[in-house]
């Protein structure tokens, strides 16, 4: 027969490459067969398998033992290599499947980047070293395109998102709007601010299109007022900014002023309270990973552990938007 009429070699799998590993290895069947978890027969009917497909003889019988054939030696250089990318594929599966490595994504509103952000990734680092996280805190506008688009794994969110957008969104906690008042201010003595106390103030708010400023113009309305912000602000840290600056007072989102000093700024709830859901949106197109569900299960336990997670007093009642609109303050 001449070498173009021979049958062409049929590729081998890899289990039967696993097979021609493990014979190298050991140097015989029954070891191979060790090494495998499987019967020397098992072993034996798949190097049969393998050389018939490969149309050669890989090992020959020398005194009991597999004598590799100098065609097996050159096919054992390349075989390593296979072996060890096997190896590191199952390292890590596994890594992924209990979240011990891999790349997070998140974005939050910014309100939440001052205290609840960072502890929360702090405390998941420290579980999870060899995660690399990206993090981004966003006004809701450019939040929820990062999650649509596949740029952000999770959101942690002050509002929920639109029923027609492409997004899962659930209430993971609430947080408290409460008045920030320079530490030498005359409220900084009150026992909790009311509306009317804030008339004739400086007033520094959230945007009448925020979820925050919606709260804010609905804690008026029940009071019969109407007060405007005369410094209007989009996030917690620049309100904080200005009230540290001695600019006014402002009705802000606690958790983004969670600090154990707040540097000349003192923090007064109001009355009666004002709260919000808080909420985790990912995308719908797929599940969250491992290590997105182990970073959500971290800030759950630290909204837990802050008397802030879904369970709300008898006296509270959220409104079909995702917020509390008067609450009565609790002693």
């Amino acid at each position: 027969m001449t070498p173009s009429a021979l049958p062409h070699p049929v590729p081998l799998n890899l289990r039967q490459i696993e097979v021609f590993h493990a014979i190298m290895m050991a140097g015989t069947l029954s070891g191979a067969a060790r090494m495998l978890c499987v019967s020397p027969p098992a072993v034996s009917r798949m190097l049969a398998t393998a050389e018939s497909r490969l149309r050669m003889l890989m090992f020959e019988r020398v005194r009991g033992r597999l004598q590799p054939t100098p065609e097996a030696r050159r096919l054992f250089s390349e075989v390593q290599s296979i072996i060890e990318g096997v190896r590191r594929f199952n390292a890590l599966a596994s890594d992924l499947a209990v979240g011990t490595h891999g790349e997070l994504s998140l974005v939050s509103s910014p309100s939440y980047a001052e205290w609840l952000m960072p502890v929360a990734i702090r405390r998941f680092r420290a579980r999870f070293p060899e995660v690399r996280i990206k993090y981004r805190p966003l006004p809701f506008d450019a939040l929820l395109p990062h999650v649509l688009l596949g740029q952000a794994d999770l959101a942690i969110s002050s509002m929920p998102a639109p029923s027609s957008a492409n997004v899962v969104a659930c209430a993971i906690g609430h947080g408290f709007i409460e008045c920030a008042v320079p530490e030498r201010h005359p409220l900084a003595a009150a026992e909790s601010v009311g509306a009317a106390d804030l008339v004739g103030q400086t007033f520094i708010s959230y945007g009448g299109d925020t979820p925050f400023g919606n709260l804010a113009a609905d804690f008026f309305a029940a009071s019969g007022l109407a007060l405007r912000a005369d410094v209007e602000i989009r996030s917690t840290p620049e309100a904080m900014g200005l009230v540290r600056a001695g600019v006014g007072v402002a009705l802000i989102e606690a958790f983004g002023a969670r600090r154990p000093s707040q540097d000349g700024v003192v923090l007064k709830p109001l009355r009666p309270m004002l709260s919000h859901r808080i909420y985790q949106i990912h995308a719908n197109t797929s599940p969250l990973s491992a290590v997105a569900k182990e970073f959500l299960a971290t800030v759950k336990r630290l909204l837990k552990e802050e008397g802030r997670d879904t369970a709300l007093a008898p006296a509270e009642h959220w409104d079909g938007e995702g917020a509390v609109r008067v609450l009565v303050h609790r002693a």
